[in-house]
């Protein structure tokens, strides 16, 4: 199935007039894509762990300011990913058009935490210029922390990214995540539509 880039801001067959961007969340099994997705688009959270089968695929609307003060209104179409090794080239046909990405991690597991590299490596292959948002989650779980806030900025240095510290069950820094997530999309979209001046 062939994926158009959805970066578009005309309206659409269904009526929406605004601006649509393709978002995929990354990471190992069971650091908690699904439960950050549920958090925003449903403000739910359950308790019981159940495997993503390949991709889930949630739709939200927001309002972004751009970087001129104009009210923007942007939806975002996230594909959560299954985190099992099987579904690689399932992920790599779904990354492809990807405006950005959230890789995530689960900070009481550091064989997650070392995951990371391999999946922005991933998306970087098939998305070179797309942004990236790191989400440290499971923060509420602070007895069984065993992966420090420094390595996280380490990594947020390294991959040229931001950095979120984020609790699903909770729901500490879930919109904020994916907010940020909106404006850095809109603003390259943006900044890619105006044409240079002569």
């Amino acid at each position: 199935m062939a994926q158009s880039n959805d970066t578009t801001a005309a309206a659409s067959d269904d009526g929406f007039e605004g601006y649509k961007f393709r978002i995929v969340l990354l990471g190992e099994a069971a650091v908690g894509k699904t439960s950050l997705v549920r958090r925003y688009t449903e403000n739910v959270f359950d308790e019981e762990y159940k495997q993503t089968i390949g991709t889930t695929f949630a739709t939200k609307d927001i309002d972004v300011t751009d970087g001129e003060g104009n009210v923007r209104t942007v939806r975002l179409n996230i594909w959560d990913m299954g985190g099992q090794s099987t579904y690689r080239e399932l992920r790599r046909q779904f990354m492809k058009g990807a405006s950005g990405a959230v890789i995530v991690y689960d900070v009481t597991r550091p064989e997650t935490f070392m995951a990371m590299n391999n999946w922005f490596e991933s998306f970087k292959e098939v998305c070179p210029d797309s942004p990236v948002i790191i989400s440290a989650n499971k923060v509420d779980l602070s007895e069984n922390r065993m992966v420090p806030q420094e390595p996280g900025m380490m990594l947020r240095d390294w991959f040229q990214a931001e950095y979120f510290e984020t609790s699903a069950k909770t729901g500490d820094k879930v919109n904020n995540v994916f907010t940020r997530v909106a404006e850095v999309v809109l603003e390259k979209a943006l900044s890619e539509s105006k044409s240079p001046l002569m």
